[in-house]
């Protein structure tokens, strides 16, 4: 079996427990739950359902972007808690056919908290880097590198290396893409912390002074794409965005 067929059946039996009530974790989830310890805004909320990944994890063709993440965010109980929306839907379903359904950018969503400016900008992001306006949100994958839920993330995330591996580096290794993404300073030290070594800057005719890239060894000659600027944590917009997707095609 593949290793994303493997972390989706995985995701599916643990997270379809949980939206049935049973909130005991997997030992493996238990290990990965003491990997953070963040404290005020930080503090993990489990009262709201685990999110490892948003997207076609487990597809045939390999998604328009992929992008790692810290953790899936801030807890929003009317969707996420145990009488939730979405935890409805999966519990209906699956979390892997929820998860691949364009969750965040649906009405549901969008009558409550407006459109959806984190999945928004990454989706024009990936648009742009295409050059292909038809793609859908349905083909963006986000895998975090903590599946549970918190306002902001206060303190290192540093899972079990076994995990890391199993959940996160094994699936991605298995897409035909050359370039992951991952938005904000924060990154930086997480690539350090993870054993991905100090990266190198890639060289961007930005416009914007203060932004960067640097790019980190994966597995498969895969390379991890960091990209920050100074204020902000989100991607490029559409000049530099051309100018990352020219860098990266000398790179490719």
């Amino acid at each position: 079996m593949s290793s994303r067929l493997a972390a989706v059946e995985f995701w599916d039996r643990e997270i379809g427990r949980w939206v049935r009530g049973n909130h005991r974790l997997h030992p493996d989830l238990e290990r990965w739950r003491g990997a953070y310890a963040g404290r005020g805004a930080g503090t993990v909320d489990m009262t709201v359902m685990p999110e490892p990944y948003i997207g076609p994890l487990a597809a045939k063709n390999t998604p328009a972007l992929v992008m790692l993440g810290l953790n899936p965010g801030a807890p929003a109980p009317k969707f996420q808690g145990m009488q939730g929306i979405y935890t409805r839907r999966v519990r209906e379903t699956s979390y892997g056919d929820w998860a691949k359904s364009g969750p965040y950018t649906d009405a549901a969503w969008e009558e409550t908290h407006g459109r959806n400016r984190y999945h928004q900008s990454r989706l024009s992001f990936a648009r742009r880097l295409h050059s292909d306006d038809s793609i859908p949100a349905q083909e963006l994958l986000y895998i975090e590198l903590y599946p549970f839920h918190s306002k902001s993330v206060t303190a290192a995330i540093t899972p079990p290396a076994d995990l890391l591996s199993r959940f996160i580096l094994d699936p991605i290794s298995e897409l035909e893409t050359p370039f992951i993404f991952a938005f904000g300073k924060p990154w930086l030290k997480a690539a350090t912390k993870l054993g991905f070594g100090d990266g190198y800057q890639l060289p961007v005719d930005w416009t914007t002074a203060s932004r960067t890239a640097l790019v980190f060894p994966l597995n498969r000659d895969q390379r991890l794409v960091v990209v920050t600027q100074l204020g902000y944590a989100g991607p490029p917009g559409g000049t530099d965005t051309e100018a990352l997707a020219a860098a990266l095609r000398v790179q490719a």
